[in-house]
């Protein structure tokens, strides 16, 4: 299915008003942002995804992201969404790792209401030319059928966050003129991994495990090699523990019981909680037993200050910044394993 987006806020809104009823406007207009320079002469523009293709026939000038990692990658190829995806930040784009890549003054809007339905109204009454959705968890067919009545729709080629963050630069950067830069981003990250890498020798080879919101009633694990926290790992030369690919797995993730939390010893364990309140783990037996919470080779970054967000939803800003700024804590994890040999 191949889709041209109309021109003109009138004929997206009558466009939208055909498949779906309006809710009332929850959303102010934002100024014109142009999306860069790019490429001079533009021909018409083909991406392909998995609920049907965006056909860009004219060089987008107002680009808007449905997620903040697509904001993100349209930041780092010198692109300025026209709105910034609100996801509850006391201020739009105030992650660490977006700090100086987004105007001072970008707006925000709820692309989403508070069950979780799309506000499309909101969405065409800023004018888009163009939606970027690579990693928006609330598209389906339906879904994507009315935000293609506004604008095209560049999104994932099978589900939401499981293209690889090269693979969404390109696709991006390809799709609003801009495939230099976007070659240029990832470069720019993948030499930033490799001499972070470089730096920290001693995590080659090293077992890690992931734990993710562990509570009372058991903890999730990474258990799968193509998840993008993972990732981040094997890519300064980390090894997924053994144990852990062996976990019951979902979308990169395993529940487990605390029991089962014996065999989660390794080099290192990243722990992502919830909040910064520990005690749910730390006062349990089963847990501090584990050798490597005994020699305390453990990091944790808790999930309530997006930080982890940085290498679930990685962009090429996100990802650079978290392997600079954990990579050095990784490796003093490692190390305090190693001090421990008699």
């Amino acid at each position: 299915m191949k889709i041209s987006a109309s021109r003109g806020l009138a004929a997206r809104l009558m466009a939208l008003a055909a498949v779906v009823t309006l809710p009332v406007a929850c959303s102010s207009n934002s100024d014109d942002t142009a999306s860069g320079s790019g490429d001079s002469d533009w021909t018409t523009v083909t991406i392909d995804g998995a609920f049907g293709d965006a056909v860009i026939e004219e060089q987008p000038e107002r680009v808007l992201a449905l997620s903040e990692t697509d904001a993100d990658i349209l930041a780092s190829i010198g692109v300025d969404t026209i709105a910034y995806p609100d996801p509850g930040l006391d201020v739009p784009a105030g992650y660490p790792w977006e700090q100086g890549h987004f105007p001072a003054d970008i707006e925000a809007i709820a692309v989403t209401d508070d069950n979780d339905e799309v506000n499309f109204e909101a969405i065409a009454a800023l004018d888009p030319d163009l939606l970027v959705a690579t990693t928006f968890y609330g598209l389906d067919e339906d879904v994507y059928a009315k935000l293609s009545a506004i604008a095209p729709v560049v999104h994932y080629t099978e589900e939401a966050n499981s293209d690889s963050w090269q693979d969404n630069t390109r696709r991006i950067g390809e799709a609003v003129g801009r495939t230099a830069e976007a070659d240029e981003a990832i470069a720019e990250t993948e030499a930033a991994v490799a001499q972070v890498k470089s730096q920290n020798p001693q995590l080659e080879g090293k077992t890690f495990n992931a734990v993710v919101s562990p509570s009372a009633e058991g903890l999730w694990v990474l258990c799968s090699n193509d998840d993008n926290m993972a990732r981040v790992l094997t890519s300064l030369g980390m090894k997924l523990s053994d144990y852990a690919q062996t976990v019951d797995c979902n979308w990169g993730k395993g529940q487990i019981s605390w029991e089962e939390a014996s065999k989660l010893d390794a080099d290192m364990l990243w722990v992502v909680p919830n909040t910064a309140d520990t005690s749910v783990f730390d006062t349990n037996p089963v847990w501090t037993a584990l050798p490597v919470v005994q020699r305390g080779s453990v990091v944790i970054t808790p999930s309530e200050d997006g930080t982890p967000r940085a290498a679930a939803f990685p962009s090429p800003i996100s990802l650079k910044w978290v392997i600079e700024e954990y990579g050095p804590q990784f490796s003093a994890a490692v190390d305090k394993g190693a001090d421990a040999q008699p």
